[in-house]
């Protein structure tokens, strides 16, 4: 999600007539360090933003985003090592795997970063089809299909959109992450985008500080908020998108209401983290994390006494963090966040050597 947000800063500031290529990975089978859906942006002077691979791959991309820059022409390119790690261009890469990536020039006014940019700034997801490979005049390679509220929005030389391509969009729209399909004209390649996850931080004090840096580092938003204007202050949350001064029985219905939203409880007062976690539990938000003890959390929750359903238990985490030994505003911040990170994956963030079969899967 950060190399999306930097990839859109760095084409907000093109000038009139600036190309860059796009690398869009829309393929692994076996083992790769990047999965469908990573992107890398080249620009006119070599420069890249973002990754393709764990870096075996981007000298290559590099230097064919060139062509694609020469012709114009958006293409695919396949790296294989599933026989000899060497044997695509002596690159010599660590996994053994067939990654595909798309290669398509773009300018300040491509529709996907124009779109891409509107809705993360309106917090609606959306979905999204790329033509990968065409059999037939129907369809462009890198020809783009949004589906949004519920409208769709084409960008082809060919204004009409297959049918079949029409029902596929609209049904993977109810499915997660993305993936590569095959029709009678070509390849597609689909993906659902969310907006950034919004982070509601309650509590401004010093141990939050290292909190909102490791979220901004993951290119979450992050909305911080206090009833003291000497602590929730740009001076002091200079990387906080959003900084909100209100006691807890002020605060409005829609900060609750972004359903890509998750939220820590660091106000150390009992009175307004009571107060917050009623509604907290009655939002939106997909994980709610409150410092403190266990027996601090239910004896909130035996004051709040409101008949919670399971769902909504299930989503307060209490001690907040993963057990790894925190010990610091730091280590503690650290922790905040793997939690988040493994609840929002589904996984319960153990040993990675432990697991079996596929890291990248869920559960």
């Amino acid at each position: 999600m950060k190399e999306f947000q930097e990839i859109i800063e760095k084409i907000s500031k093109f000038q009139k007539g600036e190309k860059a290529v796009l690398a869009t990975v829309v393929d692994v089978v076996g083992s790769g360090y990047r999965r469908p859906g990573a992107r890398m942006l080249i620009d006119e002077n070599g420069f890249g933003i973002g990754t393709v691979s764990g870096g075996c791959l981007e000298a290559d991309v590099l230097e064919r985003a060139k062509k694609v820059l020469d012709s114009g022409e958006a293409t695919v390119i396949t790296y294989d090592t599933t026989k000899d790690e060497n044997s695509v261009f002596g690159l010599s890469m660590g996994c053994r795997g067939i990654v595909r990536i798309l290669l398509e020039e773009i300018d300040s006014d491509n529709i996907f970063f124009n779109f891409l940019g509107d809705s993360f700034e309106a917090r609606k997801p959306f979905t999204m089809a790329t033509v990968v490979t065409a059999n037939d005049d129907s369809v462009n390679v890198g020809a783009k299909y949004f589906l949004q509220d519920p409208l769709i929005t084409l960008k082809a030389l060919k204004p009409q959109i297959p049918g079949a391509l029409r029902e596929r969009l609209n049904s993977f729209s109810a499915e997660k992450g993305s993936k590569l399909e095959t029709f009678d004209f070509g390849e597609v390649f689909f993906e659902n985008i969310e907006p950034p996850l919004n982070l509601l931080l309650f509590g401004a004090g010093y141990d939050a500080l290292p909190l909102v840096k490791f979220a901004k580092e993951l290119g979450w938003r992050v909305t911080a908020i206090d009833h003291r204007a000497a602590f929730a202050n740009a001076e002091r949350l200079p990387q906080a998108d959003e900084i909100i001064v209100s006691a807890s029985e002020d605060l409005k219905d829609e900060l609750f209401a972004d359903g890509n939203s998750v939220a820590v409880l660091m106000t150390h007062n009992y009175e307004r983290d009571r107060n917050i976690l009623r509604l907290l539990l009655n939002s939106n938000c997909r994980y709610v994390g409150a410092l403190g003890p266990k027996h601090r959390a239910e004896k909130l929750l035996n004051e709040i006494n409101e008949p919670f359903t399971e769902s909504q238990l299930a989503k307060l985490h209490a001690p907040v963090g993963l057990d790894i030994g925190a010990d610091s505003p730091e280590a503690i911040a650290l922790a905040i966040v793997a939690e988040i990170q493994a609840v929002l994956s589904g996984r319960e963030g153990g040993f990675l050597r432990k697991r079996q079969g596929s890291i990248y899967g869920r559960g």
